[in-house]
C-alpha cells in the first residue's frame, strides 16, 4: 500500500521554508524588542515614582521642621550661639536657652540625614535645592557656631578639610547650595544674617573632603 508513496526531497522547495523561517525570526525579534522596551519603561516609571516619593518625604520633613528652624533663625538674629570674637574656642558663654538648644539638636540631626541623601543622590539634590535651598542656607548660617562648638566638644577639628566629621553632610550640602544657587538668592540670605555677600569669583571652593563623602554627579531626571 505504501510502496507507491515516496517523498522526493530533491524537488521540495527549501527556499520557501527559509523565507518562512526568516519571517518568523523577524516577528520574534520584534516581540523581544517590544518586551525589552516595555520593561525599560516600567523600570523608569518605578524609579521616577520612588524618587518622587522620597522627595515628598523630604519636603514633609522640612515642613515639620519649620517651627524649629524659625526658633533657630530668630535666636541667631537676636544673639548668636556663642560670644567667640573670632575663631571658636572651647571656653565660651552659650547665649541660647533650652528651647533653642533643643531646636538646634533636632534640626541639625534631620538636616544631616537629608544632606546625606541629597549628596549621594538618594534624593534629587537639585530639585531639593531649588525648593528648600534658601531655608537650608539660613539654617546653616544660624547653626554654624553650634556645630563648630559641638566639634570642639568632641575633640574634632573645626573644619571638614582638617578632618571634622560631626554634621559633615549638613555643612557639605549647605556649601553645595551656596555654590549652585543663583547668586542673588545666596546673597539675600547672607544679608539677612549680616554676612558679607559673595560674588561668583569669591564663592567658597568645594570642600576637599574624603572621597567617601564626596558628592556624586547628578543622575536623576525627574
Amino acid at each position: 500500500m505504501f510502496d507507491e508513496f515516496k517523498v522526493q526531497l530533491t524537488t521540495f522547495d527549501w527556499n520557501g521554508v527559509s523565507g518562512l523561517t526568516n519571517i518568523l525570526m523577524v516577528i520574534l525579534t520584534g516581540l523581544l524588542l517590544y518586551g525589552l522596551k516595555q520593561g525599560s519603561n516600567n523600570i523608569k516609571e518605578s524609579s521616577l515614582s520612588r524618587d518622587a516619593d522620597i522627595l515628598r518625604w523630604a519636603m514633609t520633613e522640612m515642613d515639620l521642621l519649620k517651627p524649629a528652624i524659625r526658633i533657630l533663625t530668630n535666636a541667631h538674629k537676636i544673639r548668636p550661639y556663642c560670644n567667640c570674637p573670632g575663631e571658636h574656642i572651647k571656653h565660651y558663654d552659650c547665649s541660647w536657652n533650652k528651647e533653642e538648644l533643643a531646636a538646634a539638636q533636632e534640626v541639625s540631626v534631620k538636616l544631616q540625614r537629608i544632606g546625606y541623601m541629597a549628596l549621594h543622590n538618594l534624593i534629587s539634590r537639585n530639585h531639593f535645592m531649588n525648593i528648600w535651598g534658601p531655608m537650608y542656607l539660613s539654617t546653616w548660617y544660624s547653626l554654624e557656631g553650634w556645630v563648630k562648638h559641638k566639634r570642639l566638644d568632641l575633640d574634632e577639628p573645626l573644619t571638614i578639610e582638617n578632618g571634622a566629621y560631626s554634621r559633615i553632610y549638613l555643612e557639605q550640602f549647605a556649601h553645595y547650595c551656596e555654590n549652585n544657587m543663583p547668586e542673588v538668592l545666596v546673597n539675600n540670605e547672607r544679608r539677612r544674617f549680616n554676612l558679607p555677600t559673595l560674588s561668583n569669583d569669591r564663592k567658597k571652593p568645594k570642600l576637599a573632603a574624603s572621597k567617601i563623602f564626596k558628592p556624586k554627579k547628578e543622575k536623576l531626571n525627574i
